[in-house]
């Protein structure tokens, strides 16, 4: 679903990419250069942005909202492999090569992205050669992040896994109450087990575990209250 030709973050204030670290560094007139010639769409819960298989259309901000990267399993059940909260982006690689995307990534809730195509991109590097630089960076960072995602699905137990997915989703979705940490989980429990590769039923008995051991609390089905950061900085092998 598209909607007007700039959305108003974007035309007030270069929202587009402003708040993305990738841009963070670049100067004022680039960046309105840049936004200016962005496209702009806003897609609903559950619409799919791109499908498996697709040419990307560009380098994709998610500037309001959040969506989820997957493939489908050979019997059948969804994998999620990645989740892009706002400000987060996709499709920096499709920029430098002609590769099909090899996943899907469908819109968890209301939202909207900005698109740089592949000729802005390339120009943008042509004359701020700079930023191939931290785009390397960056995209060695989220290929961490993946092998990091892609280790949790082997061998490594399962409150490592929840502990590490705890800290993974401090930084997009935790907020501070009341001296805790808490963290508003953008996937259902359903969601939250495909992603780690956990049956429904371990990821639940665990948590209740965490709650019971006094690590967490649970409230409600979609946050979850830190109250024991140490123990689940231990738990993952790296801090909270």
């Amino acid at each position: 679903m598209e909607i007007p030709e700039t959305c108003r973050n974007c035309k007030n204030n270069d929202q587009c990419i402003r708040n993305v670290p990738l841009f963070a560094s670049l100067n004022r007139e680039t960046v309105h250069a840049l936004t200016a010639k962005m496209g702009h769409k806003r897609y609903q819960k559950g619409e799919i942005i791109v499908h498996e298989g697709d040419r990307a259309e560009g380098f994709t901000v998610i500037q309001k909202g959040s969506a989820k990267a997957y493939r489908m399993n050979a019997d059948g059940r969804e994998q999620i492999l990645y989740i892009f909260p706002v400000n987060d982006y996709f499709g920096a690689r499709f920029l430098l090569t002609e590769e099909e995307v090899p996943y899907t990534v469908e819109a968890l809730e209301e939202s909207d992205v900005c698109i740089l195509s592949t000729e802005q991109f390339r120009t943008l590097l042509y004359t701020q050669p700079e930023v191939a630089i931290e785009i390397i960076e960056a995209m060695a960072n989220r290929m961490r992040v993946l092998e990091s995602a892609m280790q949790s699905m082997g061998g490594r137990n399962a409150e490592l896994r929840i502990a590490s997915l705890l800290i993974e989703f401090r930084r997009p979705y935790g907020r501070e109450v009341d001296g805790y940490t808490v963290i508003d989980l953008p996937l259902s429990r359903e969601g939250l087990a495909n992603y780690l590769g956990l049956a429904r039923e371990t990821l639940s008995r665990k948590l209740n575990d965490f709650e019971e051991e006094g690590i967490i609390t649970l409230i409600g089905a979609r946050s979850v209250r830190i109250n024991d950061r140490e123990r689940i900085g231990e738990l993952a092998g790296i801090p909270f």
